[in-house]
């Protein structure tokens, strides 16, 4: 099997995504690495969405922290049974119907390679992955890191991303990442 990989990330097309207020103010940044786990178990993860006329429910919210669907988390449950999952609801207070989402902590692999450009604001510009690196890893699904990074880049191995594209997910997209096979990591 080939071992390509995907940046999996919301379609920022589908107009009236699901926007959860408050996140910031209660998931932190340490738990997306797995730091400071007893604080996630014990936080309370219910969030209201920003009022809107026609909310459309997206199967990946990704700002400011990734949330995944149910039936997405269904799906990456399968292929990566290990990973670490928090319920967290997203309540439309309009309509009274709660979301139910996920937060999941992922893998992190530092994979990012040199090549790599970035803008001036320091937003990733081209993103290029250390092959060797992502071949390294059995995961189907990780974070990549870097002090570089100031967004979250989230990828999905082909197997996984053929599974994805296999569903009718709603508003998020893959897209085929450049690998780069020198020792100049």
């Amino acid at each position: 099997m080939r071992n390509d990989w995907f940046q999996i990330m919301q379609d920022m097309r589908v107009t009236g995504a699901l926007e959860p207020i408050g996140v910031k103010g209660i998931i932190q940044p340490e738990w997306m690495r797995g730091d400071q786990l007893n604080e996630l178990e014990q936080a309370n993860l219910q969030f209201t969405i920003r009022p809107n006329r026609n909310p459309v429910p997206v199967d990946l919210i990704e700002r400011p922290y990734p949330l995944w669907s149910d039936e997405l988390k269904r799906l990456l449950s399968t292929f990566a049974p290990r990973l670490m999952f928090r319920l967290t609801g997203l309540m439309d207070m309009e309509r009274q119907q709660l979301h139910p989402y996920w937060f999941m902590v992922l893998p992190q692999l530092e994979a990012l390679a040199m090549s790599s450009t970035f803008d001036s604001s320091g937003k990733l510009n081209v993103l290029q992955v250390d092959g060797e690196r992502l071949s390294s890893t059995n995961w189907p699904i990780i974070q990549l890191t870097d002090e570089r990074l100031k967004e979250t880049v989230i990828l999905v191995n082909l197997a996984l991303a053929e599974a994805i594209l296999r569903r009718d997910y709603i508003g998020l997209r893959l897209q085929r990442v450049d690998r780069v096979e020198s020792p100049n990591y």
